[in-house]
């Protein structure tokens, strides 16, 4: 539960609804395996904007919360967590209900089209993302976490996506493995075996 900083007495807990943040730029992301090394789900980390900014003073002001997680700072090179009066250069997010059903790859990621896909966002890749806060009590201290609903990629810059092209010609794959079987059985000198 929040307390209220003005007359110093307990509220209700704010229920934060869904948001979509819009054309960030990926730092790093988990979305093709969970982040084993921290146990901490899938997740992307974004650079800050000032969309971002004002998401989370918007959050801060409405729960009177000021704690906020997944907030990092890079200080001598290395990533720090930190929180907002420290100006973050980062934001991430995180979701780990998938990978604690033992849930590989994210499955939530779009194409700008809004269609399900398998391509992964990278670092320089452009974004939206469907996020939701929600506010922690845990031993007497309160946070706000922003959870990770759905990725939706609007724009690649971290690599080629690539795609087959169509094939015209019909590939009849039985036919080709009874050639090559014939191939090998008038074939059976031993003296071409590389061992």
């Amino acid at each position: 539960m929040a307390v209220n900083k003005k007359t110093n007495t307990m509220k209700a807990a704010v229920k934060f609804s869904t948001m979509v943040l819009k054309n960030l730029t990926v730092k790093y992301s988990h979305i093709t395996k969970p982040d084993l090394e921290y146990n901490s789900g899938h997740s992307v980390m974004v650079e800050w904007t000032k969309e971002l900014e004002d998401m989370f003073k918007e959050i801060v002001k409405q729960s009177g919360v000021t704690k906020i997680n997944g907030l990092k700072k890079e200080v001598d090179g290395k990533l720090k967590s930190c929180q907002l009066k420290d100006k973050p250069g980062y934001a991430t997010f995180k979701n780990a209900l998938y990978s604690s059903d033992g849930v590989e790859r994210f499955p939530d990621v779009f194409d700008k089209n809004g269609d399900r896909t398998i391509d992964d966002p990278w670092g320089g890749d452009v974004v939206n993302l469907s996020v939701r806060p929600k506010v922690w009590d845990i031993s007497g201290t309160e946070s706000i976490s922003v959870y990770l609903n759905q990725v939706q990629i609007e724009e690649k810059n971290s690599g080629e996506s690539f795609t087959f092209e169509r094939i015209e010609k019909e590939v009849t794959f039985a036919q080709d493995a009874k050639k090559a079987a014939e191939q090998e059985s008038e074939s059976d000198d031993d003296d071409d075996l590389p061992f």
